[in-house]
């Protein structure tokens, strides 16, 4: 939690929301998950402070002449070099208003106006092991969604740095500095759709990802849209609502093809008393469990 009692940002957050301050307070009180798991809290610590200080990085200048490039092309070099950073999905398309956050909610910038540098959307995913997330909401499933956290801010700084190289405009949505809302971009470049937890779903790898993107002004081929046929099996399929400890994702039908939108608020309300990501709803979906799980790892379906 970013508030801290006595700033400004603290006095203006519970001015204007006052009902929740009872409860987070009893939050920041609480001792969490991590009591006799003091070296994975230091570890998820230090990847966050890492992460903090990699924020910089995230927004930079073009270098130099614009390259002529064609959006083929583009799109091939940077999703090789996507990969070989260790994405398992990448996807491209130009992004609708939907995608974008207006204003931003965390860090230096907190309440200021998000501006949009461009409209073409890259977004990757990098995998989380489904063993370690299957021990959510404990610290050995902490450990493993900030190691997400990690490696796809890696791919995406990587990413923008290459397109500012190129000469165009990049801007590395990552933990803790979003340009956009990644299950919607991603279900817009092609990686699958979203399902009755509000998260992406995909037919590989079902929700147990991590995702980032790379938002730019430079003109790249769109991946076709999923088909949405992963979405579907949540329609017969009430799993991550009946293991939700929030109460957040509603278990009823979905109605002209949607879902009820997740009560975030309770949903974050449970990450604040745990201390930590809750993760059940991806732990619990049968998508996750794609691979066969051994003690060496995933090693097939």
């Amino acid at each position: 939690m970013e508030l801290r009692e006595g700033t400004p940002r603290y006095e203006a957050y519970y001015a204007a929301h006052p009902s929740r301050k009872a409860a987070d307070d009893a939050a920041r009180a609480a001792k969490g998950p991590y009591a006799g798991d003091e070296p994975r809290r230091r570890i998820v610590d230090a990847t966050f402070g890492l992460l903090e200080q990699m924020r910089p990085l995230a927004r930079g200048e073009p270098s130099g002449e614009r390259m002529d490039i064609s959006p083929d092309t583009a799109r091939t070099e940077l999703e090789a070099l996507a990969k070989g950073y260790g994405a398992v999905m990448f996807g491209t398309a130009v992004l609708g208003e939907a995608c974008f956050y207006g204003i931003r909610g965390r860090g230096e910038e907190y309440g200021r106006e998000a501006t949009v540098i461009g409209r073409t959307g890259v977004v990757f995913a990098v995998r989380m092991a489904p063993a370690e997330i299957a021990a959510a909401p404990e610290p050995r499933a902490a450990a493993e969604v900030v190691n997400g956290y990690a490696r796809v801010a890696l791919v995406g700084l990587v990413l923008a740095r290459c397109i500012r190289g190129w000469g165009w405009n990049a801007s590395c949505t990552m933990d803790g500095r979003a340009d956009v809302v990644l299950p919607v971009a991603a279900r817009y470049a092609g990686l699958g759709s979203i399902g009755r937890s509000g998260i992406l779903l995909t037919e590989e790898f079902g929700p147990c990802l991590r995702l980032g993107a790379v938002v730019t002004d430079l003109p790249l081929a769109r991946t076709p849209r999923s088909a949405g046929t992963e979405a579907r099996l949540c329609s017969t399929c009430s799993l991550c609502a009946k293991a939700c400890p929030a109460g957040a994702i509603d278990g009823g039908t979905a109605s002209s093809g949607r879902f009820k939108p997740v009560n975030d608020d309770a949903c974050f309300a449970k990450w604040k008393e745990f201390g930590t990501d809750c993760g059940l709803c991806i732990a619990s979906c049968p998508l996750s469990r794609v691979g066969r799980v051994s003690g060496s790892g995933v090693v097939g379906p």
